[in-house]
């Protein structure tokens, strides 16, 4: 097979002779053909000679395949084609053949059959011979029979020693099981951590700026595993040594230090060393690394094995605190139903001691047993406060707070105090998993489930 290369912006074409029957074509030191057009693929297409001449089909090449302008995918070609790879162009040549005798049937039978000449005197002499001699029949064929005239023919070059085999990843050649596994791994990881981050926000209760975390660190470790799984799958160099790095972080994660030591081990060994190696540029790529089945699979089920027993034990750690969530839960709802009873009956003792201080039988608005200078005529300056600057807030202790006043005694002569006869201070649980509770002027707290308390619900002890 004999092309003229061309190559891009004016560069000299040269002639190539491939020879067997099957070339492959590509950047790849291995290939048959090799070309440095960054646009070509490792391997870019594959020729392949038979009966019918010489068909080149598309390797599964990013750029594509072009016979006399026209993308296919697989074709025959003939002297004269064009074949474009990238922006190279290959232009197929006329093979050098022999020169061939071409004859007709009467020329066979003329030189098939040898004429019978007499048989020379002795005593004549020969040159005597010669001249008495008839002439000879002028010759039938054709002078255009004769083999015309071509160039000497192109030394063909001795067959070359056989191209060492390429670099496992270059040629599409399996990769370890045990690397074939961790890459799984990390793409079942893909979902896991990016619906875990949204499910660790929710369980902890957590909004606004305090959910960012969770869910910004399921979203870092969504593209680790995205980042893992491509770079262990295509055998890059530095997933190798990225896989080392996270499982030396690993060993200090409880359930999976197990999982996290055999791979260290795994990846320590120069098998799994050889197995990332890439072929230098311009060189010829390495022989792929003899892969052990056994050691191969040992190693997988060890890293398997360590990895269900980490998750078995994750599952298992979350079982536990869910059960014994409850419990915890409801000492925490105990603790803050408690504080905010703790709240209310202040109030209520806050309210007793403003209807018994001030010259109205009557109970106070939130502002005035903060603040009673606001409200009673001449109170002194540095008076003492019936309640802390605290109960200004609305939300505290997981409740929010709320006090209203009824029915508004009239101010008297010489008394200008505003006054009510009824309050009812009340708190709701923010997250709506506690009690309603409510206290009035008999200093009761009453509490409801899942709607606001009232004075007819049953006391709170």
């Amino acid at each position: 097979m004999r092309f003229e290369v061309r190559y891009p912006q004016g560069g000299q074409a040269h002639e190539v002779t491939l020879q067997g029957t099957v070339a492959v074509i590509g950047r790849d030191p291995a290939c048959e053909l090799v070309v440095t057009d960054p646009k070509c693929s490792r391997r870019h297409a594959v020729l392949e000679a038979g009966p019918q001449g010489i068909t080149i089909r598309d390797a599964g090449s990013a750029n594509g395949v072009f016979v006399n302008d026209r993308k296919v995918e697989r074709a025959q070609i003939k002297e004269g084609d064009l074949v474009k790879l990238g922006d190279v162009v290959l232009k197929v040549l006329a093979e050098d053949l022999p020169g061939t005798l071409m004859m007709g049937p009467e020329d066979i039978d003329v030189a098939g059959q040898p004429e019978e000449t007499p048989a020379p005197d002795s005593t004549v002499p020969p040159a005597a011979a010669a001249a008495s001699a008839p002439p000879a029949p002028p010759s039938r064929r054709p002078e255009a029979s004769a083999p015309p005239e071509r160039p000497a023919p192109r030394p063909v070059p001795a067959p070359s020693a056989p191209r060492p085999r390429p670099h496992a990843a270059s040629a599409g050649a399996s990769r370890p099981l045990t690397v074939t596994v961790l890459a799984v791994l990390w793409m079942l990881s893909i979902p896991l951590y990016g619906v875990g981050g949204l499910a660790l926000a929710h369980g902890l209760g957590w909004t606004g700026a305090w959910a960012a975390l969770p869910v910004g660190l399921g979203l870092m470790l969504t593209v680790v595993s995205g980042v893992m799984a491509y770079g262990l799958w295509a055998l890059a160099p530095w997933a190798r040594v990225a896989q080392i790095v996270l499982a030396a972080i690993g060993l200090l994660i409880c359930p999976f230090t197990l999982a996290s030591a055999a791979i260290l081990v795994y990846m320590s060994r120069p098998a799994a060393r050889a197995a990332f190696q890439r072929p230098r540029v311009g060189a010829r790529g390495p022989e792929a690394p003899v892969i052990d089945a056994s050691s191969e699979g040992v190693f997988t089920a060890v890293i398997l094995g360590t990895v269900l027993l980490g998750v078995a034990a994750s599952a298992s750690t979350v079982a536990m605190s869910r059960r014994g969530g409850g419990s915890m839960e409801q000492a925490r709802s105990s603790a803050r139903e408690e504080a905010a009873v703790a709240r209310l009956r202040s109030l209520a003792g806050a309210e007793a001691q403003f209807k018994s201080g001030t010259c109205v039988d009557a109970y106070a608005t939130l502002d005035a047993l903060m603040n009673p200078g606001s409200a009673i005529p001449n109170y002194p300056a540095d008076g003492p406060t019936f309640l802390p600057p605290e109960f200004a807030r609305a939300e505290a202790k997981g409740y929010r707070f709320a006090l209203t006043v009824e029915d508004p005694v009239p101010a008297t002569e010489g008394c200008a105090v505003p006054g009510y006869r009824r309050f009812a201070y009340a708190a709701q649980p923010l997250e709506g998993d506690g009690r309603h509770l409510v206290v009035g002027a008999d200093g009761v707290v009453h509490a409801a489930v899942g709607r606001p308390a009232t004075a007819d619900d049953p006391a709170v002890r």
